[in-house]
């Protein structure tokens, strides 16, 4: 592990003072091996996963022998998992999602095991030590794109139904927003007017189809073959809900850009991976026959995912972090240029 994800493990386990990396690996050898593994003559480890998340500790069993090589991931976290996603997911994209299995309790953490995922975290990506050209990148663009719109159905909610709960929605994250205090007045503001241009659109947005959505398509969560840029697994996809088609489409801007330590930065070529995401998507879309999208409508519901995930962020770490990453959505949202750029 990097000394970022060392200082994540660290931070997982700090309120958890009868637990540590290594009581976790024992529990995992003494077990979880033997259950799946029984009566192995094979060399059996356990190592942490170089990539951790904030809600977890993940750690690799390990079974070797001149003839098998076999690893599997064991989760231990802090909050039960919701099966739903991970199975309708496993059934709408077949194999790149591992399927999960629950394995019981470990002082007060709940524990999984799922088949160890090959590929590279996107997220690997974004560092300043490695490359992926701009032919690879694309082909992630795509992948993600026919992801997101994967099992498309019609949205059989009424109309006034979905504007009265957009308008409630918009409603209550204007609350939020008046009642927090910003470093930065201006992306007050820069909320607000965005609300203020979504209001109006919001029968538009009642006629798009749903989709099984991902809560956390962050770019830790889908791993990339290096040598071609194909997604090979998509992970973590607990809590996911059917959405209108659009509704984590902000999670997407990681392929377009990336944060520094004095705020978002689009990467040169955001301009040709996005058309061609919206392209994908529209042509997708349009086959399963859900109806004429525009990217319009896309890009309005995607505001409206990306306030109600930004603003949740926001009021819980309450840090500068949090507001550029808001900052940087709002930047990458066409109808928003002329007003980003006025203030």
């Amino acid at each position: 592990m990097d000394d970022y994800q060392t200082l994540v493990v660290a931070q997982f386990f700090e309120p958890l003072p009868n637990l540590s990396q290594t009581s976790c690996h024992q529990f995992i050898l003494h077990h979880i091996a033997p259950i799946l593994f029984p009566n192995t003559t094979d060399k059996v480890d356990v190592q942490p996963s170089p990539f951790q998340g904030s809600m977890s500790y993940t750690a690799i069993l390990h079974t070797h022998s001149i003839h098998t090589d076999h690893r599997t991931a064991v989760q231990f976290r802090s909050d039960k998992q919701d099966f739903f996603g991970v199975i309708e997911a496993s059934r709408i994209h077949g194999y790149i999602v591992p399927l999960v299995t629950y394995r019981g309790m470990y002082e007060g953490l709940f524990v999984y095991t799922s088949p160890f995922a090959e590929g590279t975290p996107y997220i690997n990506v974004l560092t300043q030590d490695y490359e992926l050209p701009l032919q690879k990148k694309m082909v992630t663009v795509l992948d993600l794109a026919d992801l997101v719109t994967r099992g498309a159905k019609a949205n059989t909610t009424t109309p006034d139904t979905t504007i009265s709960d957009l308008t409630s929605t918009l409603d209550a994250i204007r609350h939020k927003v008046n009642n927090y205090v910003f470093r930065s007045t201006a992306l007050r503001n820069s909320i607000s007017a965005c609300i203020s241009k979504l209001l109006p659109r919001l029968r538009d947005l009642a006629v798009l189809p749903i989709t099984l959505t991902h809560q956390d398509l962050a770019p830790f969560n889908y791993l990339i073959d290096d040598s071609t840029g194909r997604v090979q697994a998509v992970l973590d996809w607990d809590g996911a809900l059917y959405l209108p088609v659009g509704s984590n489409f902000h999670f997407i801007d990681s392929l377009f850009g990336f944060m520094t330590l004095s705020g978002w930065q689009d990467t040169e070529d955001r301009q040709e991976l996005e058309a061609a995401f919206y392209d994908r998507v529209m042509a997708s879309l349009a086959t399963q026959g859900v109806g004429r999208i525009t990217k319009e409508q896309l890009e309005s519901q995607k505001a409206i995912g990306m306030l109600l995930y930004g603003v949740e962020r926001l009021l819980k770490f309450k840090d500068e972090r949090a507001e550029h990453y808001l900052d940087g959505y709002l930047r990458g949202l066409s109808f928003m240029n002329e007003f980003m750029f006025l203030h």
